[in-house]
């Protein structure tokens, strides 16, 4: 009798192949840190083109939704520039659909170890299909402007959840980052000053980014070259009106940095809250030079990303301050 003496790969505890286990992660790792950047990535770049969309005028550049005209699902020749430029921005949904997907997948087998990984990209997934929906009714109201507003709102909320992935992902997966946390860690009166704080610019970030959309809605920029619907406010006062908030804000950063050197914050709140004060002054700056200067599309642009990065420095330093401020685990 010949004994058999081939070798046999031990078969997966799990039941998955290779290509599943690849794209299943058991763990946070760097898979999942990058489907979390990525999705920042993803839906900043959604912001940006549709930004793009409205400031030239190609809001209506496909006349209807889903498809792009009632007899095409992709722009015709007669729709030129307008129609391609907003087709484009609804072809990238489709790009931050499948970035959702694979961050989903990532993490679906940690949801009972890693529950806030699986319910942010799970939240990610369903926020693409809202803002799909969105879009259309959007098109389908003559780009009413409440409507836009939503849109934009949706987006931030969007970017806000991937920068609260990418914090949790480094915190889980990197252990540096972990062990930097607890090294800092705020207790006592300060813990509840911290928390205080940032909960108050959470809530002063939101009404900043939501007047700055009543503003949009009222000023010139109405999506489409032709004749669409604006908001009756006046441009005068409800620009004074989103300043206010915004004043409010950097004055809540102001103090943060106070607090953060008398009560010795960790270095990273100190940074997070320096990048957010020079982001908001340079907003300012970029603010009035539209409102005195006729709204320059360049200049709007320009403000358009600078409210996503408030967004996302404000959500990282949210993640981070309640981060450091939680209870250890038991020894």
């Amino acid at each position: 009798m010949t004994l058999d003496t081939t070798s046999h790969a031990p078969a997966p505890q799990d039941g998955l192949g290779a290509p599943s286990r690849s794209l299943l992660r058991a763990e946070p790792d760097g898979w999942v840190r990058a489907m979390a950047w990525g999705s920042v990535a993803a839906n900043a770049l959604l912001v940006l083109t549709g930004g793009l969309v409205r400031l030239t005028g190609s809001g209506l550049g496909c006349s209807t939704w889903p498809q792009c005209t009632p007899d095409s699902w992709t722009p015709t020749a007669q729709l030129g520039i307008h129609g391609l430029i907003e087709f484009g921005n609804r072809t990238l949904t489709f790009l931050v659909a499948l970035v959702a997907i694979l961050a989903f997948l990532a993490v679906v087998r940690m949801r009972r170890a890693h529950a806030d990984l699986f319910w942010l990209t799970f939240a990610l997934g369903i926020g693409v299909v809202v803002q799909a929906v969105v879009g259309g009714v959007t098109v389908r109201t003559g780009l009413n402007p409440w409507v836009v507003g939503v849109h934009f709102v949706l987006s931030s909320v969007m970017i806000a959840l991937a920068i609260f992935l990418v914090c949790r992902a480094r915190r889980l997966s990197l252990p540096s980052v972990a062990q930097a946390e607890r090294r800092g860690q705020v207790t006592g009166g300060a813990r509840r000053s911290l928390r205080t704080l940032v909960l108050a610019m959470g809530v002063l970030g939101f009404l900043v980014v939501y007047v700055g959309t009543l503003v949009t809605g009222t000023g010139p920029h109405g999506g489409d070259a032709g004749d669409v619907a604006r908001h009756a406010f006046d441009p005068y006062w409800v620009t004074r009106l989103h300043t206010a908030p915004a004043y409010l804000l950097l004055g809540c950063t102001v103090g943060g940095l106070v607090l953060a050197v008398k009560d010795r914050w960790p270095s990273t709140l100190r940074r997070l809250l320096g990048m957010l004060g020079v982001v908001l002054i340079v907003q300012g700056l970029i603010g009035y030079y539209q409102f005195f200067n006729g709204l320059p599309v360049l200049a709007v642009t320009v403000h358009l990303v600078g409210a996503a990065v408030i967004v996302a420095v404000l959500a990282a330093l949210i993640d981070k301050a309640f981060a450091v401020s939680a209870d250890l685990p038991a020894a």
